[in-house]
C-alpha cells in the first residue's frame, strides 16, 4: 500500500514541477520591460490601521482597452521635513503634493495577465521566479500532507 502512496507523491511531484515550469516560462519575458503603459494616479490617502496605518497611493492602468487598478505604500522616509515626529495627516499631505492627482507612473505588466503587474521598473527575475512558484509549492505541501499522514497510519497499523 505505501508503494501506491509513494507512486501518488511521484506523479504529484512531477505534475507541479510541469506547472511551475509552465508558470514560469509564460512570465519570463516580463523582465524583458517590453509591456509596458502609462498609469495616473487617482487617489493618496492614509488607510488607519490596528498597528498604526500606512499611506495609499492609487493608481489605474489600461490595456487593450480594459482598466485595472492598483495602489502601493511609498516610503515616507525618503520625504524631506518628515521624522519620527510628524503625524500621519502631514505626511499624507506631502505624499498628495508629491503624488497629485494624475501624476503618470509606469506599470509593467505580466502579457498573460495585466493584473500582474509592477511599477517604475521591469520586474526582477527572482519576483518572477517567486510570483510562478508559490502557489504550486503551497498546493504541493498542502496535498502532501494528507498523504504522509496516510503513509504513516499504515506504517504504525503494520508495527
Amino acid at each position: 500500500m505505501t508503494d501506491v502512496i509513494y507512486a501518488i507523491q511521484v506523479a504529484i511531484a512531477v505534475l507541479i514541477s510541469l506547472w511551475i515550469y509552465d508558470r514560469l516560462a509564460k512570465r519570463w519575458t516580463a523582465t524583458l520591460g517590453d509591456d509596458v503603459v502609462t498609469g495616473k494616479v487617482t487617489s493618496v490617502g492614509y488607510v488607519a490601521s490596528e498597528g498604526g496605518g500606512y499611506i495609499s497611493v492609487s493608481y489605474a492602468y489600461s490595456v487593450k482597452g480594459t482598466r485595472f487598478y492598483g495602489a502601493f505604500n511609498p516610503s515616507i522616509w525618503g520625504v524631506d521635513g518628515v521624522s519620527w515626529k510628524t503625524s500621519m495627516y502631514e505626511v499624507e499631505d506631502r505624499m498628495r503634493e508629491e503624488y497629485p492627482k494624475g501624476y503618470e507612473v509606469r506599470v509593467f505588466y505580466f502579457r498573460g495577465s495585466p493584473v500582474e503587474h509592477w511599477l517604475h521598473k521591469a520586474p526582477s527575475k527572482w519576483a518572477i521566479f517567486w510570483k510562478a512558484v508559490w502557489l504550486p509549492l503551497v498546493i504541493l505541501v498542502l496535498t502532501y500532507i494528507p498523504l504522509m499522514f496516510i503513509s504513516l497510519l499504515i506504517y504504525l497499523q503494520l508495527r
